[in-house]
């Protein structure tokens, strides 16, 4: 048997996004009307002068569950044009997933190349080429101050991860960077170069990141598959996505 996992958010208004979205609902009667205009005929005449559904989205293509994509990060990569996100190749939101619990450390301290090394030698495995890299760093989607959760990643992290040839990173957190407010203490005391560092990691290897997971408690630390297939948005920096996990279960007859 297979179980599948969302681990996406809806899309829509919510505390936890800080950018303005907003949806405008078009009803069964606005439908009609326009539904009747278009053809020439009175609404009267449609069955109980309905006719369709639809909606209206405004909203940048980072709020919800999205994909990150090279552009997101820089014009160029390793002296290459950065791929938009309906440039990357289909395999990479489809393959094994691992996910790296790292709620336990230091809110301040981002998630170090030792601690994903660390969870490979509890679980007695090596993260492979094409292996999804989850991060559940214990952040709320729905509170106010979900950009002050979790945990970033380190731009050492980052790194280790795509020479492995990791190609999509995954976390619950809203980025694999820090709150702005880290940013500016970390600019204090380390400089310019700390500053989204973990993104900035794409100026010289490729890879993407879904940011905004949810339900990641859900997931075993390995063992599980997962689709990530963003919409293809010609010309993107990132798109919205539906994750989904599935974890294949024995079947056991009453």
């Amino acid at each position: 048997m297979t179980r599948l996992i969302d681990l996406s958010v809806p899309l829509g208004p919510n505390p936890s996004e800080q950018l303005p979205l907003q949806i405008d609902y078009m009803d069964h009667v606005q439908g009609g009307s326009h539904l009747a205009e278009l053809v020439g005929m009175d609404q009267e005449t449609l069955p109980d002068c309905l006719g369709w559904a639809s909606e209206r989205v405004s909203a940048v293509t980072h709020t919800g569950t999205h994909v990150d994509a090279p552009f997101h990060y820089a014009p160029g990569c390793a002296g290459e044009s950065s791929r938009t996100i309906d440039q990357i190749p289909l395999d990479w939101f489809w393959g094994p997933g691992v996910c790296i619990p790292v709620a336990d450390g230091r809110a301040d301290q981002p998630v170090a190349p030792r601690e994903v090394q660390d969870f490979e030698t509890s679980r007695n495995l090596r993260i492979a080429p094409g292996t999804i890299v989850l991060f559940r760093t214990g952040a709320a989607y729905g509170c106010p101050d979900f950009n002050e959760q979790g945990r970033a990643l380190s731009r050492q992290t980052v790194e280790m991860l795509c020479d492995r040839g990791v190609r999509l990173i995954g976390t619950d957190s809203w980025s694999i960077d820090p709150s702005f407010r880290v940013m500016r203490e970390r600019l204090r005391l380390l400089g310019p170069e700390s500053v989204w560092s973990a993104h900035f990691t794409g100026r010289q290897r490729e890879f993407c990141v879904v940011e905004k997971l949810f339900n990641l408690a859900s997931l075993p630390p390995s063992g599980f598959r997962m689709t990530c297939f963003p919409i293809k948005l010609r010309g993107a920096s990132a798109a919205w996505a539906r994750p989904v996990a599935w974890i294949e279960e024995e079947f056991t007859a009453c």
